[in-house]
Order: structure tokens, then C-alpha cells, then sequence
């Protein structure tokens, strides 16, 4: 829809300047390709906007397009959609590219990015230094803890209303929250006395107004709220008590999912089944294509972010060098290509962080690179017996490994999986004389020789012991995730 109405509408703008009366039917269609936006974040739409206008040659329909674009993301009532006409005030008429209908015009946008430009959704909180009541200095927001700001007056007749809305809303307690009432006159007697009736919060204020709040938080009336979340990070704005308690809940849901469930696990297993030894990791995205058609693609958000959330936590947990090498693309696609949809802080300490965590770990030497030039203490194993002749202690390079193949075994004598790999290890040999393997016993190394041991997790991923590389004759790595 967006798509056909964008090019529609590029059609349009190419013959406006040349029919009688375009701006009607011209207007008609942006109100289309607003609804059309809806949902989109503000940077999306932000960029669809530049393209339009900037694909106008017509000057004079240039102009009615940015001020149509303008003037609609200014009266929105969504949340965010000022981030937007912030956006097209500095890019296309404070900047000069395109001109306002009169002067008076480009001092109120001037008026309104400025008091704006700070405060937006997904912008770093101004810090506020304050004054509690017995005039000791308050940072506001607080650190590390969601945050209320709500500035209001004494005499403001919407904030007697809004008020106690609040303070309901506190008494209840169904979130963690410091609430900072920012009490924006100067009399001292009236802030006492409302200090009375709104209790369990922080009370604040600013009698020389010498923090530029109003500034900083475009507060030109009130009541004016703002939720900021425990990293700092403006969530919410211009709200009242419903639209806090709204948002609120939706920052706190996938707070309480748990991701990883065994049970979850076991069905993301039954996917892989039919596929046997065949599997690539086409066949792993398939699986991540097919739940996300299933939920994103019906609109279900909520729904898509378990569904995907547990799936990266299924490749985390699988030992098969197919699914670890899943990982990169599938966050790539799925985790950091969407940012829009892991918004909430459960999703960036659940799943975002995962999700970098371990493409970063896959990227530390992978197939096909050569494998990095270090030596190496462990053993060098030719032939079955550990400690019999064939086997020999020592600093070895990597580079030098050589064997038809070659194994580079990092293990853990604790580990019960390492035990067997250790077992499984001697049928090897015994089957290929030409195979060599270095065992590199990772606890002892961290205990002797920290340092070395250091440079080895920065280099490999061993996130998971035992961690089985092959590497061809000329030392490129072929596999990793192995198992004998």
C-alpha cells in the first residue's frame, strides 16, 4: 500500500505545477500516505517524507508539500510524530531549502524545535539539577531506575485534574518508579500546601529557574509528564496518568516472559527432524522465516517477539556448527535489522544483547579464515594414547599444525562432554594415522599462564567447552563446533 501510494504520488508531484488546481486531490493523497505511515517509527517517516519532498521539482508544489507534511506531524496526536515535524522544520525550513509562508511562520517553527529538539522520544533525558524542599540539590532525572517528570503549577486548573489521577496511580505501586513533581512557580506557601495532598513522590522545584527546564523539556504549559527509562533514555512524553499506565505495561510485558523454556526448546527441535543430516542454515532461516510470517506478518508483535526471542535462544543452546553459523544472519535479520520492535529494556537485557554477544562470538575466527598465528601450549596428539609415545607436550604454533586434518581442541578436564570427546578421540587416530590434534587444557591454562589463556578466549570462540576447529593443510579453518 505505502509502496503504491508513493509512487502514485511521485507521479502526481512530476505534473502538478502544470494542472489548474493540484493541491486538493495533491493534499488528499498525503492524507492517504499519512495513514499509510502509521505504526512506522519517526525515523522511517522522516525519511519517506525527505524523499517526497525532495523528489518535487515544482517549486511552488515543493513548498505545499513540506508545509502539508509539516503542519500534519505538528497537530498529531501520536506519540512521537513531533520527532518528525522536528525533523522537517530543520531539514527543509530552518535550514533555508524551502521558505514558510511568512516570517511569523518560521519564528514559531524556530520556537518549536528548539523547545523540542531535546525532550524527543528516544532522546537522551536532559539532566536537571533541582531543589528539594529543604533546598538540597536533586538530579532529575534519577539514575538507573524508570523516572516520572511531571512539571506542573499550583494554579494550572488541568493539573488539579491531572494530580490526583497520579497520585492514585503511585499509591498503587504496580511499578518500580522515582516520581520527581516539578513544581514550575516561585511561591513557597502554595507549594507547601499541594505538597500535602501529593505524597509518595519527589518533590522539586526551580524558584530562580536557573536549570532551563523549560528549555530543555519544552514545558510552555502544563501539566507536562515525561517517563524516562532506567538507561536514561526518553520513552514517553506529553502524557497523562492513562497513557503512563498504558505505556508502562507495555515497557513491563515481556518483562515477565522467560525465554529458553525447555519446553519451547523441545519444539523448536521437532522443526529440524526431517531435515537429518542435510540441514544447512537455509533451512535453519526457513524455520525463522516461516514463525515470523506466522506472528509479524499477522500483525502479532507481541507474539513475534517470543516466538523469534526463544528461537535465538534454541541456536544458542544447539552444539551443531549448522545452527551457531544460523546465529549471525538470523540476529542480523531478525534482532538488529528490526530495532523498532526490541524497544523495551526486557527486550535489549533479554535478547538484543544476546543476539550481539553471540555474532560477535561467531565472528572470532570463522571458516574460512586463516587460523590466527599464536603458540600454543598443549599437547600434540598423533596417536592414541594421551601419554604414550606419539603425544608431546609443548608450545606449539598454529600456524605449523599441520595434519591431514588438522584439530585444534580446546577442553575442559571437568567437563564430562569433554571426557567423551577425549574417548571418542582415539578411534579417530586410530582410524587416521595422518590426523594431528592439539589438546589445549583451558583451565590449566588460565591458572598458569592467565595471560595467554586471555588471548585465546579473545580469539576463539569459547563461550562452550569442548570447542573442536578443524583446519585444512595449510592451516585455514574448515569447521568449528565440532564433535567427534
Amino acid at each position: 500500500m505505502r509502496k503504491f501510494l508513493t509512487c502514485f504520488l511521485l507521479g502526481f508531484l512530476a505534473v502538478g505545477a502544470r494542472a489548474q488546481e493540484p493541491y486538493p486531490q495533491l493534499g488528499a493523497k498525503l492524507d492517504e500516505y499519512f495513514v499509510a505511515l502509521l505504526g512506522e517509527s519517526a525515523e522511517v517517516q522522516s525519511r519517506e517524507c525527505d524523499y517526497l519532498i525532495s523528489s518535487t521539482q515544482d517549486s511552488l508544489v515543493r513548498q505545499y508539500v513540506a508545509l502539508k507534511i509539516y503542519d500534519h506531524y505538528l497537530q498529531s496526536q501520536v506519540m512521537g510524530d513531533d520527532a518528525v515535524a522536528v525533523h522537517i522544520a530543520q531539514k527543509w525550513f530552518l535550514s533555508g531549502e524551502i521558505a514558510m509562508k511568512s516570517s511569523g511562520d518560521y519564528f514559531n517553527a524556530q520556537l518549536f524545535t528548539e523547545f523540542n529538539k531535546s525532550s524527543l522520544i528516544g532522546a537522551d533525558a536532559p539532566v536537571l539539577s533541582l531543589m528539594d524542599p529543604s533546598g538540597k540539590a536533586v538530579r532529575v532525572p534519577a539514575k538507573g531506575v524508570w523516572s516520572v517528570i511531571y512539571f506542573y503549577d499550583t494554579s494550572c486548573s488541568s493539573c488539579k485534574v491531572e494530580t490526583p489521577r497520579l497520585n492514585a496511580f503511585v499509591q498503587e505501586g504496580e511499578y518500580p518508579l522515582q516520581v520527581f513533581a516539578v513544581y514550575v512557580g516561585a511561591s513557597d506557601e502554595a507549594w507547601a500546601a499541594y505538597r500535602e495532598s501529593f505524597p509518595g513522590v519527589t518533590h522539586v522545584w526551580d524558584p530562580e529557574i536557573d536549570a532551563d527546564w523549560q528549555r530543555l523539556y519544552g514545558v510552555l504549559q502544563t501539566p507536562r509528564m515525561f517517563l524516562v527509562n532506567p538507561s536514561g533514555v526518553i520513552v514517553g512524553r506529553h502524557l497523562d496518568t492513562p497513557a503512563l499506565r498504558t505505556l508502562l505495561g507495555k515497557e513491563f510485558s515481556s518483562a515477565s516472559y522467560v525465554y529458553g523454556e525447555p519446553s519451547v526448546m523441545q519444539r523448536y527441535e521437532h522443526f529440524f527432524v526431517p531435515y537429518g543430516d542435510t540441514i544447512r542454515v537455509s533451512h535453519v532461516m526457513d524455520v525463522a522465516d516461516y514463525l515470523a510470517a506466522r506472528t509479524f506478518g499477522e500483525g502479532n508483535i507481541d507474539a513475534f517477539k517470543q516466538v523469534e526471542g526463544d528461537f535465538l535462544y534454541f541456536l544458542s543452546s544447539q552444539k551443531k556448527e549448522v545452527f551457531r553459523d544460523a546465529v549471525a544472519p538470523f540476529v542480523q535479520k531478525y534482532i538488529a535489522g528490526l530495532p523498532d520492535v526490541w524497544t523495551t529494556e526486557a527486550d535489549k537485557a533479554q535478547v538484543v544483547s544476546l543476539g550481539e554477544m553471540l555474532t560477535e562470538l561467531s565472528g572470532r575466527t570463522p571458516p574460512g579464515s586463516p587460523v590466527p598465528d599464536l603458540k600454543v601450549r598443549g599437547v600434540l596428539r598423533r596417536k592414541p594414547c594421551l601419554f604414550a609415545r606419539g603425544s608431546r607436550s609443548g608450545v606449539f604454533s598454529l600456524r605449523r599444525l599441520k595434519g591431514d586434518p588438522a584439530y585444534l581442541v580446546f577442553y575442559s578436564p571437568a567437563c564430562q562432554v569433554c571426557k567423551e570427546m577425549l574417548g571418542a578421540l582415539d578411534k579417530l587416530l586410530k582410524e587416521n594415522r595422518r590426523a594431528r590434534v592439539l589438546l589445549v587444557d583451558m583451565d590449566a591454562l588460565l591458572t598458569d599462564f592467565p595471560e595467554e589463556g586471555g588471548l585465546l578466549l579473545d580469539t576463539f570462540d569459547l563461550s562452550a567447552l569442548p570447542q573442536i576447529i578443524e583446519l585444512d593443510r595449510i592451516g585455514i579453518v574448515k569447521h568449528r563446533y565440532l564433535s567427534f
